[in-house]
C-alpha cells in the first residue's frame, strides 16, 4: 500500500471516483488479496468488473508487463473484465498498452479516456479472492447469510441462520 499521501495514493482515489460515476456501484481501493494481483483500484457493477492499475513513473510501469499475470499464459489469473492503467498526462503512450487495455490519463484535476478497454473473459476465482478481501476488511464474520424472514419469528439470530 502507499502512503496516504503519495500520488500514486491521489489516483488511486480519482480513480475509484471515476469509475463509481461509470456505474460500477462497488469499488474498493488498494486491496491486498490472495490471488496473483493486489489491485489499486478493483470494482464490480455485479455483472462485470473493472481493474486500474495506477503507475506514476515509467520505470513502474515498464516492470509492470513483467508480472505474472502480465504473461499472456497466465492471463486467466487477471482481475477485471475491463482493465486501464491510469497516469499523469504524457507518462503512457496508448501503443504501448497490452492488448486490449485501456488508458485514463490525469492532468491534476480531471481523468481523461485516451483509450478505451476492451471485453476480456476473466475466471472468477481472483475477483472472489478481491470480494472476500473486502468482507474480511469490513469486518463481515464469517456465516450464513439467509434473508428469507420467517414470519412466525422475527429475530436477528433466525434470520442469520
Amino acid at each position: 500500500m502507499s502512503k496516504t499521501d503519495s500520488l500514486h495514493y491521489k489516483l488511486c482515489c480519482e480513480g475509484a471516483k471515476w469509475m463509481k460515476k461509470h456505474t460500477y456501484k462497488y469499488v474498493a481501493v488498494e486491496l491486498i488479496c490472495t490471488t496473483a494481483e493486489n489491485p489499486d483500484v478493483w470494482g464490480t457493477n455485479g455483472f462485470n468488473s473493472m481493474l486500474i492499475e495506477v503507475k506514476t513513473s515509467r520505470t513502474d510501469f515498464l516492470n509492470d508487463k513483467k508480472k505474472f499475470v502480465r504473461q499472456k499464459q497466465n492471463a486467466r489469473f487477471a482481475l477485471g473484465n475491463f482493465r486501464y492503467y491510469l497516469a499523469p498526462a504524457g507518462l503512457i503512450n496508448k501503443e504501448e498498452l497490452p492488448e486490449n487495455w485501456g488508458l485514463l490519463e490525469w492532468d491534476g484535476k480531471n481523468i481523461s479516456v485516451i483509450k478505451r478497454a476492451e471485453m476480456q473473459p476473466v475466471e472468477n476465482h481472483p475477483e472472489l479472492s478481491v470480494l472476500c478481501s473486502i468482507m474480511r476488511r469490513e469486518g463481515i464474520k464469517n456465516q450464513i447469510f439467509n434473508y428469507r424472514k420467517n414470519h412466525e419469528t422475527d429475530t436477528n439470530e433466525q434470520r442469520r441462520v
